[in-house]
């Protein structure tokens, strides 16, 4: 059993986390931006059978024991999720046990439902048998963005905001829920939010979120979006994903154990028909995935 400040820990370092999701021009665009201390294998995600015809994409790193737990993904549904530990200013327990349902609570997200509101609605009733520490998920479709925050602690113990136009991005602070980590405690948090909205109020489309992916405003520190340790140990990135939806269609670009700033995306377009994957491409024509906008501003 593990004292943590309000965060979930799974191989010796907590997870830090840009999240987020936009609406333009008929698609539902999700994104993460992955940041530990500790260098972390992520991989390569492949296509794999669910629940009554559901077929998703898990995004997998390495854990401590072994295992491989699922940090973001989608299904063929566009049903997509991804998730941030939240930081408070107190400190939970929590068992091996219960870490590893929660990521197998994620993974269900993608694996066994055909929209956000379903998702959404199995991830509450799972916070709710009792999980021991804070949390923070967005679950996202075609047609709605469904923002979740999470504590025990009460008295108000789930926070929910829903979606369907616009843009909304989260760190690692409760935006709804009481107890939120104090400013001078950890200012990354609002620091990294603030640029993210600012850069996607100014571009409300996917260059505005391939920018803020890359946005290096404090420099090359731990304070930027995309993180680098210029004092190690520190946080930096180590991997981050776009899934794009119509409802019909998913596409998805990815970088994986490494940044933006130094790394082409991966690109996957119409990921549950051929799943083709054009690595470092920039030139294909922009009919086949707005996504090509991601590795545009290198």
């Amino acid at each position: 059993m593990m004292n943590l400040s309000g965060q979930i820990e799974d191989i010796g370092v907590i997870m830090v986390c840009t999240i987020g999701n936009l609406f333009h021009d008929g698609l539902s665009y999700t994104f993460k931006q992955c940041d530990l201390v500790e260098k972390t294998e992520f991989i390569e995600p492949s296509v794999v059978n669910g629940e009554s015809g559901i077929r998703y994409l898990p995004f997998r790193r390495e854990g401590r024991s072994g295992d491989t737990p699922c940090w973001a993904g989608i299904n063929n549904y566009g049903v997509a999720f991804v998730a941030a530990d939240a930081y408070t200013n107190r400190e939970y327990q929590i068992t091996d046990e219960w870490k590893q349902q929660i990521f197998s609570e994620y993974e269900k997200i993608i694996s066994s439902y055909r929209t956000a509101k379903d998702a959404a609605k199995a991830m509450t009733n799972f916070y709710m048998t009792g999980f021991p520490a804070p949390d923070i998920v967005h679950i996202t479709d075609a047609n709605i963005a469904i923002f979740i925050e999470y504590t025990p602690a009460g008295p108000e113990l789930i926070g929910s905001w829903e979606r369907t136009d616009g843009f909304f991005a989260s760190t690692n602070h409760f935006r709804m829920l009481p107890d939120a980590i104090e400013y001078d405690k950890d200012h990354s948090t609002y620091l990294r939010l603030e640029r993210a909205e600012a850069i996607l109020q100014s571009k409300p489309e996917i260059e505005g979120i391939a920018a803020a992916l890359r946005d290096q405003y404090y420099g090359q520190t731990s304070l930027s979006i995309c993180r680098v340790a210029d004092n190690p140990p520190q946080y930096h990135t180590q991997a981050n994903v776009v899934f794009m939806t119509d409802g019909k269609r998913v596409d998805c670009g990815y970088i994986l154990n490494g940044s933006p700033r130094e790394n082409l995306y991966e690109i996957r377009p119409d990921v549950f028909d051929t799943s083709i994957v054009i690595k470092g491409e920039k030139s294909f024509d922009k009919e086949d995935t707005p996504l090509v906008a991601l590795s545009t501003n290198l």
